[in-house]
């Protein structure tokens, strides 16, 4: 009797310091999360979402076109729990200024893994405000790196920032398609946002109606008719002439080896204008 009466309480206390540790677990992941999210907006992203590998397993990955070949967070990050996407609010043109080693002649040119020094404004703004993020959670432990090797888009759509526009761009319903998007992959489980599902476009098609080469249909583009493409690819010559004449006369070039990558589709979009 008595030993089945310490046993019983034996099992009691197992069981309740479980809850306390499991309660504390949750406690720690709500606090890192909302710590997270508070460094992300103080450092000026307009948006944070966050998501899981699980979560992501069906996007499309593999090549788009012969630009890059977006990878699982596994195949990034084999430890990854959590995937943070961070949106930053480009306001102004300048942030798609783009400057190219004056050896870049164009994604098929050029091997993946070939090192060729080149910054996307944009990104490099991006990469320095989300470092604090991967600072903190390495300073905790855990493995965190920046990315942008995943369906970035379609990631940050099931991370809640917004929907993916008939100009195929992310687009939030405060700022629009003017945006960067930064990814981070970390091993320590966080809260989840949840999945964006409006479509913020309904009928309209602003952006279509404004893209000067016609590469937009809903939805889908025409990767060799984007002035934005183009502008990338120097040398290719599958570019169509009518493009390369319009890229001439629209794309800004401050120097032979910049440019402002066109972004007339999102300046057209009337979200989050102000």
């Amino acid at each position: 009797m008595l030993f089945s009466f310490a046993f019983l309480r034996f099992k009691t206390l197992n069981i309740t310091h479980k809850i306390v540790l499991a309660v504390a677990k949750k406690l720690t992941t709500k606090n890192l999360t909302q710590e997270i999210k508070e460094i992300a907006l103080r450092k000026g992203f307009k948006a944070i979402g966050i998501t899981t590998p699980k979560i992501l397993r069906d996007l499309p990955y593999g090549w788009v076109a012969d630009v890059t070949e977006l990878k699982r967070p596994e195949e990034v990050l084999p430890q990854v729990k959590s995937v943070i996407i961070l949106a930053l609010h480009a306001w102004d043109r300048a942030f798609f200024l783009q400057i190219a080693s004056p050896e870049w002649k164009g994604y098929s040119f050029h091997k993946q893994d070939e090192e060729i020094e080149g910054y996307y404004i944009s990104y490099e703004i991006s990469k320095n405000k989300a470092w604090p993020i991967v600072t903190l959670l390495r300073e905790k432990g855990y493995r965190a790196i920046l990315t942008t090797a995943i369906p970035m888009k379609t990631a940050a759509v099931k991370a809640g920032l917004g929907c993916q526009g008939k100009c195929t761009l992310l687009v939030n319903s405060e700022i629009g398609p003017r945006l960067s998007l930064m990814g981070i992959l970390t091993s320590v489980e966080l809260e989840t946002s949840e999945p964006y599902t409006k479509d913020l476009c309904y009928d309209c098609e602003i952006c279509i109606k404004a893209c000067p080469t016609k590469a937009l249909t809903p939805y889908q583009i025409e990767i060799n008719r984007c002035l934005a493409y183009a502008s990338e690819n120097p040398a290719l010559t599958s570019i169509p002439e009518d493009v390369r004449t319009i890229e001439e006369k629209i794309v800004v070039r401050p120097t032979s080896n910049s440019c402002v990558e066109c972004s007339i589709c999102m300046q057209a979009c009337p979200i989050g204008q102000t």
